[in-house]
């Protein structure tokens, strides 16, 4: 199999899968997963280049399009511009790398994979934006827009019953609020949270009497 390692079209494909799994890496947090094995498709990548000692330097332009792809994902900005630069210089490195090698497999390879990159690029800053929309489910800012019920409240002991469990909680002087009332959580100060009634209640009049 060391063979394969001296084929320049097998350095462009790894590269390729390096530079893939690590926008991935960007856009969809996999636990280090994916960023893990595009730093080892990134290292065969080197080693071969090493070993076979091949003209290497236009592997700075897909290198340079990852980064920019990575910075758009990251900074949730979206310019076609900037995009069709990228996908230019991925393809230009990697078609620079074929001809300094004499292999015409690794331009065959640059343009597929530019074109797998481009396309693939909106739909995974799409994904990502999506991921980052949503809101929080750790923490105390998962609480916040969730339902409770007013398990206390007399005088200063504000306790509010939420998936089973007792929090204190805290909200504007002006509501009146008992046991039983229905309420949700709009913020925290530390481990209090501040709720609001889900339901605002008429205020109490005077009882009426009946017809004639």
């Amino acid at each position: 199999m060391d063979w394969l390692f001296d084929e320049p079209a097998v350095v462009l494909v790894l590269v390729a899968i390096a530079a893939i799994l690590l926008v991935i890496e960007v856009a969809l947090p996999t636990l280090g997963i994916a960023g893990t094995l595009g730093f080892a498709a990134a290292t065969g990548a080197v080693v071969a280049v090493s070993r076979d000692d091949m003209t290497w330097w236009p592997l700075v332009g897909p290198a340079a399009a990852v980064l920019v792809w990575a910075v758009l994902i990251a900074a949730r900005t979206s310019s076609p511009v900037t995009e069709v630069v990228a996908a230019a210089s991925f393809a230009l490195g990697g078609v620079g790398f074929g001809l300094a090698n004499d292999d015409v497999a690794s331009i065959v390879v640059a343009v597929i994979t530019t074109a797998v990159l481009a396309l693939g690029f909106p739909r995974a800053q799409r994904a990502a934006n999506r991921l980052l929309d949503r809101p929080s489910v750790v923490g105390m800012e998962g609480l916040v827009g969730r339902a409770a019920t007013v398990d206390r409240w007399q005088g200063d002991v504000h306790v509010v019953l939420l998936d089973g469990s007792r929090w204190n909680a805290e909200t504007d002087a002006t509501v009146e609020l008992r046991a039983g009332d229905e309420v949700e959580v709009v913020g925290f100060h530390g481990s209090t949270v501040a709720i609001r009634p889900a339901v605002v209640r008429p205020p109490a009049g005077p009882p009426l009497s009946p017809a004639s």
